[in-house]
């Protein structure tokens, strides 16, 4: 055995060197780099920095070269991989699925059984609080007897008994209203021999939520057709503005859900008014579900410290939420976003990042692409330019506006090639790439916007927004 030892030694000091030689020949075989990130900031690490290093800066008068990827190769968090939710559909004419502005008296009132009756088919132990997309199974098929009425201001039980055709004693009996004054505005009432029922007020006729149950990240899409042309139209999904546009005989609004939005339900209104002055309320309960995101840490060097300071950080935050606030019907895209520059993602959305040992903790708010400075950085859709000016994390950054609440942010560049308000197509040359703000290495952080809220961003490179 003694005469074996020297040349294992020797062996051992061979696979050494060998290891050694592909983690410096090959930088696919170097560790990765843990890394953070602040919502508003946007980070990319070379794959083994030194403690404490200084970033690299950039030449600003460096002539600008096309560069698909980058020279130093970083090792990406893996991007996270969701099962899709399955939609809820049904053939079946006893299965209902709950959409905005329903209830269970609503629903109830279209088979003719009470909403007792409706609780103990569904063993629904708090059967006043439905969510959209809960599904509801119907004692029987709805009634062709029956119709729906939403009261509205100034109504009366003869005024509705009237305008149906039928008698007020009928009516009231049909709802068991204690007395023919008990209405109230925005109940629900049960018309007799009205023929199908709907559970909608007028002046709506479809209300559509999609996904029915929206993760952190998400883009929630409503869509509104009504029977009648509407001077307004409103809405709120949890403490937001819902801001209808448009588009093919609806009226359509996308809200981001942040990656930060704590999974749980929160309610979704919708106002509308006619053109002859008809108000209308719905109201729902939309779930929203846990993304699932990764990790990153990251130690800033001395002079990047003063940008962890919670202060610029809201700042920051408060100037990108006033420029997001703005709102244009007219949509300017059309198809899938085109990618800004031709790399890869060296971090993706909703990373959940460290930074110096929790000095600050946040969440990244887009993707990173790696690229040397001065890659040409193009316009992800057609769209005007919002905005084109430094910021204390995201550094040079150019904002582009695409309408009905969708922007594009483009950020850590080392100078700009348009102005603000000019008009871009997709494709265009908008600027180009640096190591400005809170960078540690050149690299583009790309984000987007809907509804004043940042999303995942890979989505719609691959399909359209709504």
């Amino acid at each position: 055995m003694s005469k074996l030892r020297p040349s294992l030694s020797n062996l051992s000091r061979y696979v050494v060197a060998a290891l050694l030689a592909a983690v410096f020949v090959f930088p696919s075989f170097a560790p990765s780099v843990s890394r953070a990130q602040d919502e508003p900031a946007n980070d990319t690490a070379p794959a083994t920095p030194e403690p404490n290093a200084e970033p690299p800066t950039p030449d600003p008068n460096a002539a600008p070269t096309e560069a698909p990827l980058a020279v130093i190769e970083v090792i990406a968090t893996p991007e996270p991989t969701d099962t899709p939710l399955p939609q809820p559909r049904s053939n079946d004419p006893l299965v209902r699925f709950v959409q905005v502005g329903e209830t269970l008296n609503s629903l109830a009132a279209q088979s003719g059984f009470s909403a007792s009756d409706l609780a103990q088919r569904n063993g629904l132990t708090s059967p006043y609080l439905l969510l959209v997309g809960q599904k509801i199974r119907l004692p029987a098929p709805p009634s062709n007897n029956i119709q729906l009425y939403r009261v509205s201001a100034g109504d009366t039980m003869v005024s509705i008994a009237a305008q149906y055709g039928i008698s007020p004693y009928v009516l009231r009996h049909t709802n068991d209203l204690p007395c023919s004054a008990c209405l109230v505005f925005g109940q629900t009432l049960r018309v007799p021999q009205a023929g199908a029922a709907s559970a909608l007020p007028e002046p709506f006729e479809r209300i559509e939520v999609s996904p029915i149950v929206p993760r952190q990240g998400e883009v929630v899409v409503v869509r509104i057709a009504a029977r009648a042309p509407l001077q307004q139209i409103t809405g709120m999904l949890a403490d937001r503005p819902l801001r209808f546009a448009q588009k093919d005989g609806e009226y359509i609004a996308l809200s981001g859900i942040s990656a930060l939005q704590e999974p749980g339900v929160y309610p979704i209104t919708i106002r509308a008014i006619t053109q002859n002055g008809l108000a209308s309320v719905v109201q729902g309960r939309l779930q929203v579900g846990a993304g699932r995101f990764g990790y990153e840490t990251l130690n800033l060097s001395a002079k990047l410290m003063p940008l962890l300071e919670p202060q610029v950080n809201l700042e920051e935050r408060a100037e990108l939420d006033a420029i997001f606030s703005d709102f244009s019907g007219t949509q300017w895209w059309q198809g899938p976003l085109q990618w800004p520059i031709n790399s890869k993602v060296v971090s993706y959305y909703g990373t959940r990042r460290n930074f110096n040992r929790g000095m600050l903790n946040t969440f990244h708010s887009g993707i990173d692409l790696t690229a040397r400075v001065g890659t040409a950085v193009k316009a992800a859709a057609p769209g005007r330019v919002a905005a084109a000016q430094t910021f204390p994390i995201r550094g040079n950054v150019i904002i582009l506006d695409h309408g009905r609440g969708v922007f594009t942010v483009y950020c850590h560049l080392s100078r700009f090639e348009v102005e603000v308000g000019q008009i871009v197509n997709a494709g265009d040359v908008i600027g180009y790439t640096g190591n400005t703000g809170r960078s540690l290495g050149p690299h583009l952080h790309f984000e987007l916007a809907v509804g004043g809220v940042t999303v995942n961003p890979l989505v719609w490179l691959e399909r359209e927004l709504p």
